[in-house]
C-alpha cells in the first residue's frame, strides 16, 4: 500500500519541483521508501509501504524492462501470479505485482485493466506514446483524485491534500457539494470538498495524451441478470466466493491481522481466515462502559478459532484525547472516520501492517434497516394514496408534533414515494427544508441511483454509491493510512459482489439478519453471534459532544458561521436547540457540521 501523485503538462523543471511537495504531504502513506520520475512535461511521485517483496527491487517509480513505460501504483493485485503466468515472454527482474502490471500493459495495452483483480490506483506513463493512464479499481476501494490546472496541466494523487500541496489548485470550498454533504455526510460521485479537485470514479480509467483528457469505464456494478438456482446451490457458491475473497487477501510478506468486533461480518472474515489455514491475529477495541462494549462477542469468536487475540482497552479519556489528532488526519471531512482512526492506531502499534475488515457485508447482504423499511408492505399501501393528499397530511402532522424522526417521515410521505425518493428520504441526515435554511445557496443533490431487477439489489447499489464508496471506503483508506496500515475488505471482492447482486430477493430476506451470509457460513458462526443485537462501533457521542467535546463543537460551528456559504443564524439556532436538548436536533447533525468547520480551518479552505 502506498501513495501516488504526479503532474503532467508542466515543463520538467517545474514538475520536478512540485512532485516532492506532493510526495511529502503523503509521507504517512509510505514511510518505507519514496521516489520521483521526471521527463519533459511529466513527473511522477511515490511513497512506499512495503507489503509484497520487501526488497529494494520494489522501489517505485518502476520501469518496464525496455524502459518504455514507468509506473507508480497504490494497492494490491491479488491475482498477479496467475497474470504473470500468461506473460512468459517478458523478462521479469522482481517478484512484485507492480512489474506484472507493466508487463501486462506491454502485452495487452489498455485492455490489461480487465485482467486485474484487486484494489488499486495506478498511474502508468507510456514514454514513447507520451500517454498517461490513471486507473481506479472496480469498486472504489483505493482513492485517486485529479485536478486540471491552468491550460492543460493535470495533477493527480491518492489524497486531496497532496494536490493542494502542489500550490497549483486554489484552496476554495466546493459549494456545489455542500448539499450532498449535509444529506449523506459525505460528497458523492466525482465531487470533493475542494473546488476543482475530483475523484476518478470507480471502475474507470483516464487517458491523458496529446489529444486531451478522456475518461473510460471498464466495469459497472449493475447486475447482468438474475440468477435462478436452488438455495442450497446459492449458499454453497456464496461461501466459496467469500472464502476465495478472504484467501486471496491473505497475501502478505508482513504481519497480518483482522479487526474483530464480534458482529456477523467481522466474525465471518475471521472464520474464513482460520478455515483457510492461516494463524489469525485478531484485535478488538473495548470500552469499559458495558453498553458500548462488544468484547464478549469478540472473545467468543477468538476462542472458537484459537486466534492470537488482543483486546485493546480504551477509556473514554483515551478516545477523546485522540479526537483532535484524528480530525487533523482527515483528507476529506467525515466524523465517522474517527472510529477507524482509533482502531487503526491501536492495531498498528501492536505490530500489524495489514488488517482484514468486515466492511461491505451490510451493503450486499441486507444488514441495514433501510432494506426492511423499503420492502415493508405499509409503504406500498401509502403509495396508493394520491400525492397531493399525502402532502396535505404530512403538512398537517408536522404542525402538530415535529422531531427529527417525524420530520423525515413527513418528507417521505409527501414525496412521490418511488423507491429512489423513498431511499433518499430514509437515508438523509438533514431534511431538504433544513438544508435550504443552513446554506445560503443550496444546490441539487448529486446522487446516483441505478434501477435493478430486484429491490434488494437496487438498495445495495444505492448504498454503495452513497455510503459505502464515498464514506466507509474513503474513511477506511484515509484513517488506516494515517497510521501506515493497509486495510483489506473481502466483501468488496467484485466476483462476490456480482454474484450476490444477481440473486433474487427471496434468498436475502429471511428471518435472520443477513440470512444468506449466515446460512452460507453454517455452523461456523455461533448462535450467540447470529442472534446478538446489532451495535456497530457505537460510542457515547451524545454525552461527549455536550461535555468533553463541547469546545471543539463550538469551534467548528463558529468556523461555519464565519463562512459566506452558511447562514450563521441557522447554525446558531441549531447549536442552541441541541445544547438546549431540543429533540429535533440529533448529535450526528451537530457533529457533521462541526467536523466540516474544523476541516475547513485545518486545511485553510477559503
Amino acid at each position: 500500500m502506498c501513495g501516488i501523485n504526479g503532474v503532467m503538462g508542466l515543463n520538467e523543471n517545474d514538475a520536478k519541483a512540485i512532485v516532492p511537495l506532493m510526495n511529502n504531504a503523503m509521507q504517512h502513506r509510505g514511510p518505507d521508501d519514496h521516489g520521483v520520475f521526471s521527463d519533459r512535461n511529466i513527473a511522477l511521485g511515490h511513497r512506499r509501504l512495503s507489503i509484497i517483496d520487501l526488497s529494494e527491487a520494489g522501489h517505485q517509480p518502476m520501469f518496464s524492462n525496455d524502459k518504455s513505460c514507468v509506473i507508480v501504483y497504490n494497492g494490491e493485485i491479488y491475482n498477479y501470479l496467475s497474470v504473470k503466468n500468461q506473460l512468459s515472454d517478458y523478462a521479469f527482474s522482481t517478484h512484485t505485482d507492480t512489474e506484472v502490471i507493466l508487463a501486462a500493459y506491454k502485452k495487452w495495452g489498455e485492455g490489461f485493466i480487465e485482467k486485474l483483480d484487486g484494489m488499486f490506483a495506478i498511474a502508468l506513463y507510456d514514454i514513447k506514446e507520451e500517454k498517461l493512464l490513471l486507473i481506479r479499481d472496480r469498486l472504489g476501494v483505493k482513492p485517486l483524485y485529479y485536478a486540471q490546472g491552468k491550460e492543460r496541466e493535470i495533477l493527480f494523487a491518492s489524497e486531496v491534500r497532496s494536490i493542494l500541496a502542489s500550490g497549483k489548485i486554489e484552496r476554495k470550498l466546493n459549494r456545489e457539494a455542500l448539499s450532498d454533504y449535509l444529506t449523506f455526510q459525505t460528497t458523492i460521485g466525482e465531487d470533493t470538498m475542494v473546488n476543482g479537485i475530483k475523484m476518478l470514479e470507480a471502475g474507470c480509467y483516464m487517458v491523458v495524451d496529446n489529444s486531451g483528457l478522456r475518461i473510460k469505464q471498464y466495469w459497472d456494478i449493475k447486475p447482468r441478470s438474475t440468477i435462478e438456482e436452488s438455495y442450497e446451490t446459492v449458499t454453497k457458491v456464496t461461501k466459496d466466493l467469500f472464502y476465495s475473497a478472504v484467501e486471496k487477501r491473505l497475501m502478505s510478506d508482513v504481519p497480518l491481522g483482522a479487526f474483530l468486533s464480534g458482529g456477523i461480518d467481522s466474525s465471518a472474515v475471521v472464520a474464513a481466515m482460520s478455515e483457510c489455514g492461516t494463524d489469525v491475529n485478531t484485535y478488538n477495541i473495548n470500552f469499559n462502559e458495558k453498553q458500548f462494549s462488544e468484547a464478549k462477542y469478540a472473545e467468543l469468536i477468538a476462542k472458537k478459532y484459537n486466534t492470537r487475540h488482543t483486546q485493546i482497552d480504551l477509556q473514554s479519556e483515551d478516545f477523546l484525547a485522540m479526537f483532535p489528532t484524528a480530525l487533523a488526519a482527515l483528507d476529506q471531512p467525515s466524523w465517522d472516520g474517527v472510529n477507524t482512526y482509533v482502531v487503526s492506531k491501536s492495531v498498528k502499534e501492536a505490530g500489524i501492517s495489514v488488517a482484514l475488515s468486515g466492511v461491505g457485508g451490510d451493503e450486499w447482504f441486507g444488514g441495514y434497516p433501510v432494506f426492511n423499511l423499503l420492502s415493508n408492505p405499509a409503504l406500498n399501501r401509502l403509495k396508493v394514496m394520491p400525492q397531493i393528499a399525502r402532502k396535505l397530511i404530512a403538512s398537517a402532522l408536522s404542525k402538530i408534533k415535529k422531531d427529527y424522526a417525524r420530520s423525515k417521515k413527513y418528507e417521505l410521505i409527501g414525496s412521490n414515494m418511488d423507491i429512489e425518493n423513498s431511499y433518499y428520504a430514509i437515508r438523509k441526515l438533514f431534511t431538504n427544508v433544513q438544508i435550504q435554511s443552513i446554506l445560503k445557496h443550496p444546490t441539487q443533490h448529486n446522487h446516483s441511483y441505478f434501477p435493478a431487477s430486484t429491490l434488494y439489489a437496487e438498495i445495495s447499489i444505492a448504498e454503495w454509491q452513497n455510503y459505502l464508496k464515498p464514506m466507509l471506503l474513503r474513511d477506511t483508506d484515509q484513517m488506516g493510512m494515517a497510521h501506515s496500515l493497509e486495510i483489506r475488505e473481502p466483501f468488496l471482492d467484485y466476483h462476490l459482489v456480482e454474484y450476490v447482486l444477481a440473486l433474487p430477493d427471496k434468498y436475502k430476506k429471511g428471518a435472520k439478519t443477513k440470512s444468506l451470509l449466515v446460512d452460507a457460513m453454517g455452523n461456523l458462526l455461533p448462535d450467540e453471534i447470529v442472534n446478538r443485537p446489532k451495535m456497530g462501533f457505537v460510542l457515547p457521542w451524545q454525552q461527549w459532544l455536550k461535555n468533553d467535546l463541547r469546545d471543539i463543537v463550538n469551534e467548528g460551528l463558529d468556523q461555519l458561521c464565519q463562512h459566506p456559504a452558511f447562514n450563521a443564524d441557522t447554525i446558531n439556532s441549531l447549536r442552541k436547540n441541541y445544547f438546549g436538548d431540543k429533540n429535533n436536533i440529533r448529535w450526528n447533525m451537530v457533529l457533521n457540521l462541526a467536523v466540516l468547520g474544523i476541516w475547513i480551518k485545518n486545511n485553510n479552505i477559503e
